[in-house]
């Protein structure tokens, strides 16, 4: 006799549980607003100079391109899976196998990030106001035990306390970017930085801003996975996924705008190392408050992101690619195992690695790697939904929409892969492309391994999970609705 099934709730998540505001504050959180803008307008503006916020509405363009792509993919397929049940649908098992590999080392890199960020960040800020010193080892680990905590009591927690951190990111930027509006910048407030011409490199200037701007916007995209606890996810993720883009564009163009109005000229604003942190110390006279916000932003951001890859790994724990341990919930429907592991896996890699090259260089390092990855990714899946509706839904394919403009979503991600690859980055992290190199490679060889010993699990890579309600303990698992078989 044949085992019985497992019951439903061991290998689902919970349904219905997000609206379109809470699944858009998981993806705005990701993208970590204030931690964006404090640590990449320097190197934009090292390119652009004042033109910077120029070179930023050009990024937004650019990332309402991906949205496009991602929207079309998501309203047949709502999946935890992202890329990896995209691509399967779009290229066949090989392909959404290898796109979910390099999907979990891309976004494998934003624990080990952000936990040796805002380590350092706390060590740096309890010294300089206390006079006390704390190592970031151990505030890194507090971190990771107190998102674990807040990630295992379910996703709504985790919404609710990014949507918490998120208002106060941006609500401390804001406010220093009104004040320095308010106050006339340095030398009255200009619209000229809107101007391509004010770019100190040219037009490569302005590439060197977009590739900058696109790296800020990275993290937008997660709300995909959060396919199956949305809310009528195939209205909600792109809703979601376009919400999020233009409001936190318009916040990146908005303090492009301040910062680049706050300083006399380019070459100042270009030359220096830390803008923000100046501009604070010159328009609020102190920086403990903006360092406080970058903690908050990076907080919201590692909650986001963790959920994130988490989903992804649950996903590819339930279809037996990883094992099939990580694709169980606990008894909130939350993947707990998966959680659990991620958390391990994120705390001794930031402290391994940075035992050697410091917290700021995990930072720099699984930075890189994140965003190499996520570039790719981005380029791939833009290739794959013309494919996907010509196979699938050709039907429904719109030249425009599924067709002119993924390919110019393409064209326009190889800037940003050039960018951080020519000139070669400082060592350690120009290592990152050979990381990810040798990590596909691997992949090929698992891959190899599975079509000839499980060809089955191969066969049935990219379950797409529909709208239906739950169905019974003793039906299909998760109620699983496949499209037409992957082929």
């Amino acid at each position: 006799m044949a085992a019985p099934a497992a019951p439903a709730a061991r290998t689902s998540l919970r349904r219905n549980t997000l609206s379109v505001a809470t699944s858009v504050a998981m993806c705005m959180a990701f993208m970590g607003p204030a931690t964006s803008v404090a640590f990449n307008t320097a190197p934009a503006a090292g390119g652009a100079g004042k033109a910077l916020p120029f070179a930023l509405l050009l990024a937004l363009v650019a990332c309402l391109l991906v949205a496009n792509t991602i929207a079309a993919f998501a309203r047949k397929l709502p999946s935890a899976g992202f890329a990896y049940t995209y691509n399967t649908h779009a290229f066949g098992p090989a392909g959404g196998f290898l796109s979910g590999w390099l999907l979990l080392i891309s976004y494998g890199m934003v624990g080990p990030m952000l936990f040796s960020a805002i380590g350092a960040f706390g060590s740096d800020f309890v010294a300089a106001q206390f006079g006390v010193h704390i190592a970031w080892e151990f505030i890194s680990l507090f971190f990771v035990l107190v998102v674990w905590a807040i990630s295992a009591s379910g996703i709504s927690e985790s919404a609710r306390v990014a949507l918490v951190f998120l208002v106060i990111e941006v609500g401390v930027v804001l406010g220093l970017a009104t004040t320095i509006l308010g106050s006339g910048g340095d030398h009255g407030v200009s619209f000229a930085v809107f101007n391509p011409a004010n770019s100190l490199q040219g037009i490569s200037g302005i590439g060197i801003g977009m590739l900058w701007g696109i790296l800020m916007f990275i993290g937008f995209e997660s709300v995909a996975t959060l396919g199956e606890e949305a809310r009528s996810a195939r209205r909600t993720v792109p809703l979601a996924l376009f919400t999020a883009v233009i409001v936190i564009g318009a916040f990146y163009v908005y303090t492009a705008f301040a910062s680049a109005n706050g300083f006399a000229g380019g070459s100042a604003f270009a030359g220096d190392a830390n803008p923000w942190s100046t501009l604070a110390q010159k328009f609020w006279g102190g920086t403990a408050i903006l360092i406080l916000t970058v903690m908050a932003s990076q907080f919201a951001n590692v909650i986001s992101g963790s959920n994130a890859i988490v989903r992804v790994i649950f996903a590819m724990g339930r279809e037996s690619i990883l094992p099939r341990a990580l694709g169980r919930t606990g008894s909130r429907q939350t993947p707990v195992v998966a959680l659990t592991t991620y958390m391990i896996f994120s705390a001794v890699f930031a402290l391994l690695v940075g035992l050697k090259y410091g917290p700021y260089g995990v930072y720099g390092f699984a930075g890189t790697v994140l965003g190499l990855g996520m570039v790719f990714i981005y380029i791939v899946i833009s290739i794959g939904v013309i494919r996907f509706y010509l196979r699938e839904h050709r039907d429904e394919f719109s030249l425009l929409r599924h067709g002119i403009l993924p390919v110019l979503t393409a064209l326009i991600m190889v800037l940003p892969v050039y960018g951080q690859l020519h000139p070669a980055p400082a060592y350690p992290n120009n290592l990152a492309i050979w990381l990810l190199l040798a990590w596909m490679v691997v992949g090929v060889g698992y891959l190899v391994y599975l079509r000839s010993r499980r060809p089955h699990v191969v066969s049935a890579m990219g379950a797409a999970f529909g709208d239906a309600p739950e169905p019974a303990a003793d039906a299909t698992p998760a109620g699983a609705v496949r499209a037409d078989p992957v082929r």
